[in-house]
């Protein structure tokens, strides 16, 4: 398979698991880290179904969409499961990444603020985790974008500081709640730089997340760094089968869009 036939097959693959409901997501917790059997929300981690049963994690298919222009509508897609999982788990709070591709188009921003909108009530405890596909900083819809869903009550975050297009110039431009720092640095970045990148966070944010805590031995660095929270499999390993999925589009739209599928094998 040639790499258009495989892009092509991926991102047809995933906007019919979208139609058939086999997308969902799993969850991995954000803890406090002074009180580490707490949670202060759990992240949304997609998952796609095979019809076969077999299971494919976001890391797998999601540069697909960016590189397609189709990020939008799947960040959509899991941002409306989101709230359904809300409404019916009122004492939860979930995070859902989401991609600059929804600021960047004003069309998406549109459709994004009226979900959100649609389901005010749940807004309150929705974090939105800014991922940097674009440099944010650039985008001179972002500044709108960001105060409107801060409005609505959702809390951003910025996803994976440290690392990509996040830099400290998108860091110090925008008003966050919470800043996430890379894996990176909790694994080879090297202790001293932590509390530097926790100090340079905490001027702009009062939540600092270490992101890819898996050890006892990071746990005590990232809380020495001064961070006020940690993710990763030391506290929470996520589960690979989703723990909620969407359900099936009506049988009119999905006999319109069955063509074309095949299985993905990548």
């Amino acid at each position: 398979m040639d790499h258009l036939r495989r892009f092509n097959h991926v991102v047809g693959a995933v906007t019919q698991a979208m139609r058939e409901g086999r997308l969902g997501f799993s969850l991995q917790q954000v803890n406090p880290i002074d009180e580490a059997g707490a949670v202060f929300y759990s992240q949304c981690l997609g998952r796609l179904v095979e019809r076969d049963g077999e299971v494919r994690t976001s890391d797998e298919f999601t540069a697909f969409l960016e590189a397609s222009g189709r990020v939008a509508s799947y960040d959509r897609y899991m941002v409306g499961l989101a709230l359904e999982w809300l409404e019916c788990n009122p004492s939860h709070v979930l995070g859902c990444k989401i991609s600059t591709g929804n600021i960047f188009d004003e069309h998406a921003w549109s459709e994004f603020h009226d979900l959100l909108s649609r389901n005010r009530e749940m807004a309150p405890r929705l974090v939105l985790e800014i991922s940097e596909s674009l440099p944010l900083a650039t985008l001179p819809t972002a500044v709108a974008f960001l105060e409107g869903v801060r409005a609505l009550g959702c809390k951003i975050a910025l996803d994976s500081f440290g690392t990509g297009h996040s830099t400290p110039e998108s860091l110090l431009s925008f008003s966050v709640d919470i800043v996430k720092l890379d894996a990176f640095f909790i694994g080879r970045g090297g202790k001293d730089f932590l509390h530097h990148l926790v100090g340079l966070a905490s001027c702009v944010a009062p939540m600092v997340v270490v992101e890819g805590v898996e050890t006892y031995a990071q746990f005590e660095v990232a809380k020495r760094a001064g961070a006020t929270h940690v993710q990763g499999f030391l506290l929470s390993e996520p589960t690979l089968y989703p723990v909620y999925c969407g359900q099936p589009a009506p049988p009119l739209a999905a006999l319109h869009s069955t063509a074309g599928y095949r299985q993905l094998h990548y």
